[in-house]
């Protein structure tokens, strides 16, 4: 989903205050961040936002914490899809197939 002033995508995924994702972090004890189009995130020594699809990165320091944290975005993913959905056809636009993906590693040329 692209940023759009209208559905703002990445305040769905953060939630109030970050609520949601403070919650997600605190109940598996992983780390979370929102990169790409649109997050805001500023990366490297040029201070630019990745031209990357708006992605949620997890870390945790043992696999339960992780899988814990990945089924919590997950679910999370799937709810603001659906928001998009019925979004979408308020504004009388076709709603776009979508699906939640997960990468686990680094990606190619991250490194």
């Amino acid at each position: 989903i692209e940023e759009d002033s209208k559905f703002k995508v990445t305040r769905k995924v953060l939630g109030p205050h970050g609520q949601h994702m403070k919650s997600i972090a605190q109940a598996s004890g992983a780390k979370l961040r929102l990169r790409g189009r649109g997050s805001g995130f500023l990366e490297g020594p040029e201070q630019r936002e990745s031209s990357d699809e708006l992605m949620l990165c997890v870390s945790a320091q043992d696999p339960a914490g992780y899988e814990e944290a990945v089924r919590l975005v997950r679910e999370l993913m799937v709810r603001v899809h659906d928001e998009y959905s019925d979004f979408c056809q308020k504004m009388g636009k076709s709603a776009p197939h979508l699906e939640v993906r997960v990468h686990e590693g680094p990606r190619p040329g991250s490194r």
